[in-house]
C-alpha cells in the first residue's frame, strides 16, 4: 500500500489553473506533460527548470518522438514556454505558462456550448446527444490513438536498425543520468562514449546492468568524489562484461560470442586492474570521475 503523504512533499498549484485546464482541450499526452512540468517547477518552488526531451520521455513513459511533437504543439499553443535556449551542455529551460488568457487554444466549454448550439438549430434531439457525445468525450482519446499509429507505422517504415540503436543510446543515456543523480543532459564527450560502447556489440540488458554495478561499486576518494563522464563507466563496464564472460568460460558455462570486444582485450591481454587504472587516469584527465 502507497504511503502518500503531504510531509514526503507535494506540489501547489492554483485551483483556477486546475478549473481552467480541466476545461482545456488537450492530448492525453500533453496533459502527462504539464504533470511533469508542474512537478520539477512548482513542486520545488520554482517557475522554470531544465527539461531535455529524453528526461521528459522517461518520466512519462512516452517515445522521445511522440514527446517533441506534443511538446511543440504546447510551446506553440503557449501553454509551455522556453525561458532560457539551451545548449550542448545543458538542456532548454521549460515553464508553465499560468496566463490563460494567452493560450492559443479553445476550451473544451466553449466548443461544446457553441457546436450543441449549432447542431440543434440543424438536426434533431437524437442526433445531437449522440454526436455531442462522441466529439466530446472520444475525441481526444481517438486523436491519441491515430497519432501513435501514425508514429508505429513511420518507425516500421524506417530503418530498424537505425530505430534499434537510437532506442539502445536512449536507454544507456537515460540509465547513466539517473544513477549520477546531477543534471538532466548529457556533454558531448559522454555522448561519444556511448557511442564508442554500443559498437561492442554487447547485449543492451547486459549494458545497463554493468551501468548499476559500476555506480554500486564505485568507492569515492573523498568528500564529493563522484563519476562525472560515461568514459569512465564504459571502461570500467568492459571490464566488467570481458571479466564475467571469461569467468563463465572457466566455470565450464556458455559464452555469448562477443564479435569485437572479446578478441581485442585478449590481445591486448589488459587485466581489470589495468582497466581500472586506465579508467581513473581518463578521470583525471577530464578534471573529474
Amino acid at each position: 500500500m502507497a504511503d502518500v503523504q503531504l510531509e514526503n512533499g507535494y506540489t501547489k498549484i492554483a485551483n483556477e489553473i486546475l478549473e481552467h485546464l480541466a476545461l482545456t482541450k488537450l492530448s492525453p499526452t500533453q496533459f502527462r506533460l504539464i504533470l511533469v512540468i508542474w512537478r520539477y517547477t512548482y513542486g520545488f518552488n520554482r517557475k522554470d527548470h531544465e527539461m531535455s526531451l529524453s528526461f521528459l520521455a522517461e518520466a512519462t513513459g512516452i517515445h522521445k518522438q511522440r514527446i517533441k511533437q506534443e511538446l511543440d504543439k504546447l510551446i506553440e499553443n503557449n501553454i509551455v514556454i522556453i525561458t532560457e535556449e539551451g545548449s550542448f551542455s545543458k538542456s532548454r529551460k521549460l515553464a508553465f505558462n499560468k496566463d490563460y488568457d494567452t493560450w492559443r487554444l479553445q476550451s473544451t466549454k466553449e466548443s461544446t456550448v457553441s457546436g450543441i448550439a449549432d447542431t440543434t438549430v440543424s438536426k434533431n434531439a437524437d442526433t445531437t446527444v449522440s454526436e455531442t457525445a462522441y466529439s466530446t468525450v472520444s475525441e481526444f482519446a481517438y486523436q491519441e490513438i491515430k497519432n501513435i499509429n501514425k508514429d508505429l507505422n513511420k518507425n516500421i517504415d524506417d530503418d530498424d536498425i537505425g530505430n534499434d540503436h537510437a532506442q539502445s543510446f536512449q536507454l544507456i543515456a537515460n540509465r547513466y543520468i539517473q544513477r549520477r543523480g546531477k543534471g538532466l543532459s548529457l556533454s558531448p564527450k559522454d555522448e561519444a562514449a556511448i557511442e564508442k560502447l554500443l559498437q561492442e556489440q554487447i547485449p543492451l540488458d547486459d549494458i545497463l546492468t554493468l551501468i548499476d554495478q559500476v555506480f554500486d561499486e564505485y568507492e569515492p576518494k573523498f568528500n564529493g568524489d563522484e563519476i562525472h563522464s560515461f568514459e569512465y563507466v564504459r571502461k570500467v563496464l568492459l571490464s566488467k562484461y570481458h571479466e564475467q564472460k571469461e569467468g563463465e568460460g572457466t566455470d565450464g558455462g556458455t559464452i555469448h560470442k562477443h564479435r569485437r570486444g572479446v578478441s581485442r582485450s585478449a590481445k591486448e591481454g589488459k587485466s581489470y586492474e589495468q582497466v581500472l587504472r586506465e579508467a581513473e587516469a581518463a578521470r583525471r584527465a577530464w578534471g573529474g570521475s
